[in-house]
């Protein structure tokens, strides 16, 4: 034997510089020849702090952050790190991703349905390529068998829903019949006890559109028949709910639960991944994202902040895109307009949900889940036609002359029933716009994947079209495409696009590449601005919803692992200030840190908490009501407002009523001591304290008055403008006067049944402008009186507190009782001059 033929034993030491990496790459057949200015910033940037467990990356959709991604694994895997995987939101994204490795000369693994493609991984020499289901379910064996050292979390921004569906059992009618009857069945003397039977039946009702939340002592109550249930119809061993079930076996207390649609969904209020092993342990995660205008999606996904974030300038991504509204073109952009368009085009529908799938059947019907990616790949290869996406907003790539258009129905929305509820029945829209941005910002990247890509998109359907139409979300799209939307509502104003043909005609020049367009918009692209209030008004609010959201990563964490006491201090902390930026995410959180109290067993506390919530989000809530002691007949039974102020004076010594009542007092200042948005949260809770349903619709909805008070009692209700900023004496003038024919009609449409008391503009004294018309309905109060009303509740809280607790509750009884306390009669007392004179 020649030893001396052989090589040396030891390997040379393979790069960690993500950079070095890449130019040691083999050169295959289709491998570029460098790295986007864009990528080799962010490279650089990830590799300075690359020893930090939480850093982000974020690029343009479409910028190739796929290669940057791989090359930091490549990288972490060099660097002697085991079990290194690269998380993907869907099994073609996986196989997308591959299929880049493979194209680069990166050797890896992939996991897809339980089993490895290859030994690499296994044998630790590559990183994995899997999905977040596969990496969060139940039994995960890859967090099991190899927990990771480091990961990366592919399209980060859209996470917050991958992972919900990890911790959502869902039982339906259809596919689970017995089962969801059996359920049913435990929870309707729930329902019957909260008064709402009715609305409980038409949540059974496939074709109703109803939902019933259970409220947090009703599940509390049944956790464990629930779960004998549940093991008796041997969900243990069904394909599909086994591996939520594993997560939620032992924590049925730590979830909230709702049926709608003959549907019956079990999941937890706020994602709990501070309570997961892989975010608790020193693992390095490196979570790949578009860019974000908000945090607060990203905290709710992995319960965080950022150590770094890593988001270098470049124009990579940026592709060219007209967006067309057919809100304002006769007829729209429907299938009828469709089927004659696929005719000479290709064209992807984007739509939220099968049931809206079903209208663009005779278009193009939605491929079955084993057949997706071989229609796919058959239609990207076609001349003409039609693909439909259903609720999917990544993994799906269809670059340059794979399709230029697409026509996109509806907001974009996940599959949880919970979010539903919370968007269509509570209305929490600022929550679900920053959820809806990180979608859209997805879903426009579908067939625009690069710097000299350009596509058409065809809006259909209004909640889309008038969500694009408010410059407030506009403000949580990524800058270039705000600026996109907007140069797409200049040029449809100014050449006046209302008919179809002319639609056609417009998408013909632009992606014909007409030199007019492609000079105006290199132009307009660099000078498109949002409104600039409702920007300033996103900005103020985001410190404030970032806190908000770390709150509930740390609630949620606290609950999973049985330890109410510390999960309540966490929502305590923010509650009320989340309230002022956003009222009914101020009402969620009051509600869970009701359901906290009750879990520690302070049921008074709880329910107090519980006014606060139903107060907040209005009547699509409802929960168990404070009661008198019982069997005391001397105690009168309180209306809303006596519960407001028994809430309040539960702690009638000690440091905590001094906080509490300190807490109140700084928001209630505000009225007069704060610019008009901060003396709208002072009104705001002026009104709560007073036991009305008060909102901030305007702040909350994006249309309406600033303040709306409603007595749900008598079904009255009377709307505030915030004027305060106004020179003194002030002049009305026609736009603020028109503002208000707006609010008034807003009011009447909204909440028909309520009798509208009028809309008061909160302001400096003055008249209405000679060219304003104002109405009988409008008139002007100084900020003074409703500071006066302020103090002289504060001053009433301060004489019940003397009382003995028995002797308190009878006095709030009879005080409350007052027709003074009555809506109309506290109207009288703001002393409101007539706008109209």
């Amino acid at each position: 034997m020649d030893f001396s033929k052989l090589g040396s034993a030891k390997k040379t030491q393979a790069p960690t510089d993500p950079i070095r990496i890449f130019e040691t790459l083999p050169s295959l057949s289709g491998t570029f020849n460098d790295l986007w200015r864009g990528q080799d910033k962010a490279l650089t940037e990830w590799h300075v702090a690359r020893e930090r467990q939480d850093v982000l990356v974020s690029l343009n959709t479409g910028a190739g952050k796929t290669i940057v991604g791989l090359l930091i694994a490549q990288s972490l895997v060099n660097e002697g790190l085991q079990n290194v995987l690269y998380v993907c939101s869907t099994i073609d994204l996986v196989r997308q991703t591959s299929e880049e490795a493979d194209r680069i000369g990166i050797d890896h693994s992939t996991r897809v349905r339980k089993g490895f493609s290859n030994d690499l991984f296994e044998t630790g020499k590559a990183f994995c390529i899997t999905t977040y289901a596969a990496l969060f379910n139940g039994h995960s064996a890859l967090r099991n068998r190899f927990f990771p050292q480091a990961i990366i979390f592919d399209d980060a921004h859209v996470a917050e829903s991958l992972l919900r569906d990890a911790f959502t059992l869902r039982v339906d009618l259809y596919d689970h019949e017995e089962l969801f009857k059996e359920i049913a069945e435990l929870f309707k003397p729930h329902f019957q006890e909260l008064g709402i039977a009715g609305r409980f039946r038409d949540a059974l009702d496939l074709s109703r559109h109803s939902t019933a939340f259970v409220a947090p002592h009703g599940l509390y109550e049944r956790s464990e028949r629930l779960l004998e249930i549940l093991l008796r119809h041997g969900v243990k061993d069904h394909d599909e709910l086994t591996y939520p079930f594993a997560w939620l076996e032992d924590r049925i207390n730590a979830c909230a639960a709702v049926f709608t649609r003959g549907a019956f969904e079990l999941t937890p209020p706020f994602l709990p991944s501070l309570a997961l092993d892989i975010f608790q342990q020193k693992v390095r995660r490196v979570y790949l994202s578009a860019t974000l205008q908000s945090q607060t999606d990203f905290i709710r996904a992995f319960g965080r902040k950022p150590d770094v974030t890593v988001t270098p300038s470049n124009d990579a991504g940026n592709g060219e895109r007209l967006i067309v509204s057919g809100r304002k073109v006769k007829n729209g952009f429907g299938p009828d307009f469709a089927e004659k368009l696929v005719e000479t085009q290709k064209v992807v529908i984007a739509v939220p949900d099968y049931e809206r799938a079903k209208a663009w059947a005779k278009v193009a019907e939605p491929p079955a889940r084993e057949d997706f990616s071989e229609q796919l790949t058959e239609f990207r290869k076609a001349d003409e036609g039609a693909f439909t996406l259903v609720s999917r907003v990544d993994g799906i790539d269809l670059p340059h002359d794979t399709c230029r258009i697409m026509i996109m129905e509806g907001l974009p929305s996940g599959t949880s029933l919970l979010e539903r509820y919370q968007w269509e029945f509570l209305r929490m829209n600022n929550v679900h716009a920053v959820r809806v941005a990180n979608r859209l910002a997805q879903l426009f990247g579908r067939i625009n994947r690069g710097r000299n890509d350009y596509g058409a998109f065809l809006v259909q359907g209004d909640d889309l079209d008038k969500w694009l139409g408010n410059d407030r979300n506009l403000a949580l799209l990524p800058p270039l495409l705000q600026k996109q939307v907007l140069i797409g509502r200049e040029v449809q104003d100014t050449f006046g696009i209302d008919s179809r043909k002319q639609a056609i005609a417009l998408i013909e020049r632009v992606l014909g590449r007409d030199e007019g367009w492609l000079d105006y918009y290199q132009r307009e692209v660099k000078l498109a601005e949002l409104d600039q209030d409702q920007l300033a008004r996103h900005n103020a609010a985001e410190p404030f919803m970032v806190a908000a959201a770390l709150s509930e990563a740390k609630y949620a964490a606290a609950m999973w692992n049985d330890d109410p006491t510390s999960a309540r201090r966490e929502l305590e902390k923010t509650v009320d200030t989340t309230a002022q930026h956003d009222t009914p995410l101020g009402g969620w959180h009051a509600l869970w840190l009701g359901a906290a109290f009750e879990r520690e067993g302070d049921k008074e506390a709880a329910r107090a908490a519980y006014g606060h919530a139903m107060r907040r989000l209005g009547n699509g809530m409802t929960l168990p009501r404070p009661a008198p002691s019982a069997g005391d007949k001397t105690i009168p039974e309180m209306n809303v407002f006596g519960r407001s102020l028994q809430g309040l004076l539960r702690y009638s010594h000690g440091n905590k009523f001094e906080a509490e009542v300190e807490k109140l007092a700084q928001t209630l200042a505000l009225i007069d001591h704060g610019d008009p948005r901060q003396a709208e949260a002072g009104v705001r809770a002026l009104g709560e304290l007073l036991g009305f349903t008060a909102t901030r619709p305007d702040n909350d909805g994006d249309t309406g008055p600033d303040v709306l008070w409603r007595d749900d009692a008598k079904q009255r209700q009377l709307g505030f403008e915030l004027k305060t900023d106004k020179n003194d004496p002030a002049t009305y003038f026609k736009k603020d006067i028109s503002q208000g024919h707006d609010h008034l009609e807003w009011m009447a449409q909204t909440y028909p049944e309520y009798d509208i008391l009028g809309l008061a503009f909160v302001g400096p004294a003055g008249k209405a402008h000679a060219q304003a018309n104002p109405s009988a309905d409008m008139s002007l109060c100084l900020p003074s009186a409703l500071a006066a009303l302020r103090d002289e509740l504060m001053a009433l809280i301060e004489d019940l507190r003397k009382h003995t607790p028995m002797e308190r509750l009878i006095a709030i009884g009879k005080e409350t009782e007052d027709d003074r306390w009555d809506i109309e009669a506290i109207f009288k007392r703001l002393n409101p001059t007539p706008m109209s004179k």
